[in-house]
């Protein structure tokens, strides 16, 4: 709530050579979350009675996970939220953090030109959606600690009213939104289950991977966004025992402030007071996944059939071989938005600017 009045004071207290820990707001969860959970809970008792379904596991995986957030929400102001927060999604593998040091050591990054006020991006996004048949609304949203962001649910992509963009991160933005989050959720919508759209447990891991495979695939990941991905999991990796001021230090030997700082609020996102340790980790998983789908896909014979099949929903790479069954049994259906489908609209949005 008070996310831009934290970033100016921040930044003006770095200016002034001082040290200070942003104290961020936060709205209280309402009375429709507590709703939420108690429905949750009797669905899962329903469950519980039908184990012996196939998919029966994985609704139950799916709404303890949910309801251990919303409980972990409750209690944002406790001083163990922020290790609970870490507990929660998990540290960076070893060999991830591997990967990023080498990244950030080896890239050196060119600012591009942020010419592209938000107005201008929304209105890309929604041409490209309409290109495509698609039916989604296009919201502005602030303070959401990312530029762009999808909700599937929903039907919803959200652009920050306080960013720019750069010609070549919308290209990237089209590819990893629209042609990954959307077209996946999509193609869930139509299966005869809604955990292929609402997701299986650990997806998030796979769907990322995807995302950012995507923009590899199309020559757009480039070495500002590969040193990006890395400084995120750099900083999960600090967030256990670290503040943010310390991780802000940290990210600042490889990008200016302002970059820095978005580097190290994405994962301090979710804490109150930024001085104690622990936070949002999950900001690895966008090159621990990037790995894991590269490592996958080599070892399919067919890269094409491969990503179809992970395009039948949201899925994650351990339900692979269940999705495939289910297409060759004819249960699933084919993804009416391939990865591979054309752009109709990229080229004649771009050329709108």
């Amino acid at each position: 709530m008070n996310g831009g009045r934290e970033r100016a004071k921040f930044l003006k207290a770095y200016t002034a050579g001082k040290s200070y820990d942003p104290v961020f707001e936060y709205e209280e969860p309402g009375p429709e979350v507590g709703e939420f959970c108690r429905k949750m809970g009797r669905i899962r008792g329903k469950l519980e009675n039908c184990r012996a379904s196939f998919f029966a596991p994985f609704y139950i995986e799916k709404i303890d996970r949910l309801r251990k957030l919303a409980e972990l929400l409750k209690h944002r102001d406790s001083p163990a939220f922020g290790p609970e927060l870490v507990s929660y999604f998990g540290p960076p593998s070893e060999k991830v953090l591997r990967e990023a040091g080498r990244n950030l050591r080896m890239f050196q990054v060119a600012d591009e030109p942020e010419n592209l006020d938000p107005a201008a991006v929304r209105g890309i996004f929604e041409n490209e959606l309409r290109a495509y048949g698609l039916e989604w609304e296009v919201r502005p949203f602030l303070e959401g600690g990312a530029k762009l962001a999808v909700n599937s649910t929903r039907g919803e992509v959200y652009v920050d009213l306080s960013a720019r963009f750069s010609e070549n991160s919308i290209k990237r933005y089209l590819y990893h939104e629209i042609r990954t989050h959307v077209f996946r959720a999509e193609n869930g919508k139509r299966q005869p289950l809604t955990i292929f759209l609402s997701g299986f447990p650990g997806y998030s891991e796979t769907e990322e991977g995807l995302a950012v495979y995507n923009e590899y695939a199309n020559g757009l990941l480039d070495p500002e966004t590969l040193k990006k991905y890395s400084a995120r999991v750099i900083a999960a990796s600090m967030v256990p025992h670290a503040s943010f001021s310390e991780i802000f230090e940290e990210m600042l030997r490889h990008f200016p402030p302002e970059k820095a700082y978005t580097i190290t609020q994405r994962v301090k996102r979710g804490m109150i007071d930024t001085s104690l340790p622990g936070g949002y980790t999950k900001d690895y998983i966008y090159l621990s996944g990037f790995l894991k789908v590269s490592d996958f896909l080599q070892t399919r014979p067919s890269k094409s059939t491969a990503l179809k099949t992970l395009y039948c929903g949201k899925i994650g790479l351990e339900n692979f071989e269940m999705a495939r069954d289910l297409l060759e049994r004819g249960f699933l259906k084919m993804p009416r938005y391939p990865p591979e489908m054309e752009l109709p609209a990229q080229d004649a949005v771009m050329k709108m600017q």
